[in-house]
């Protein structure tokens, strides 16, 4: 009696080398997106710009963010009255910071292979923000500027996790200086 045998193969959803080019692509848009919204908010026209927002403006754009999707015309409303040169601005340091990071990117990959860059997508995953797409994304000019507002606001979930962001890049290696 012949009996056939199957091969039963465990079915992979993505190749490795797949999982590992989103792991590689999720760690460099938080890299990115973290180091942008720290150098916006260290940018005097950002504060100045925060400054001169009514609190009025701030309150309906944050309660958007925790609200239905019928409140992202709140939003979008608000982000239309935001000056168009901090736009512009915002727009020009994410484009000069994703070249960096792209130029370097040769450089910069074997260092992701280090476990300790799965803890900032491990922070972001577990502090999810309604209505806005997480920090491991490239983001959009309304999505950065809606978590700005949540750092400025002092948003208690947003403000933790970007507070944890912050002390973990301080314990990702860096890549060697050159000479």
């Amino acid at each position: 009696m012949n009996h056939l045998t199957k091969k039963i193969t465990k079915p992979h959803s993505k190749p490795p080398e797949h999982n590992n080019h989103d792991r590689e692509t999720k760690i460099l848009n938080l890299i990115c997106n973290t180091s942008l919204l720290l150098m916006a908010l260290v940018t005097e026209a950002f504060s100045e710009m925060f400054t001169n927002l009514s609190k009025e403006m701030i309150t309906a754009l944050t309660t958007s963010l925790g609200a239905t999707d019928d409140d992202t015309k709140n939003i979008d409303s608000l982000q239309e009255k935001l000056p168009q040169h901090l736009r512009e601005e915002l727009i020009a340091m994410k484009k000069d910071l994703s070249k960096q990071l792209t130029e370097k990117r040769e450089e910069i990959t074997p260092l992701l292979a280090d476990t300790r860059f799965d803890t900032g997508i491990t922070i972001v995953e577990r502090t999810p923000l309604p209505l806005l797409p997480p920090l491991t994304q490239d983001l959009d000019e309304r999505s950065l500027l809606s978590y700005l507002i949540l750092l400025q606001t002092n948003d208690p979930h947003f403000t933790r996790m970007f507070q944890e962001l912050l002390e973990w890049m301080k314990t990702i290696p860096q890549p060697a200086m050159k000479k």
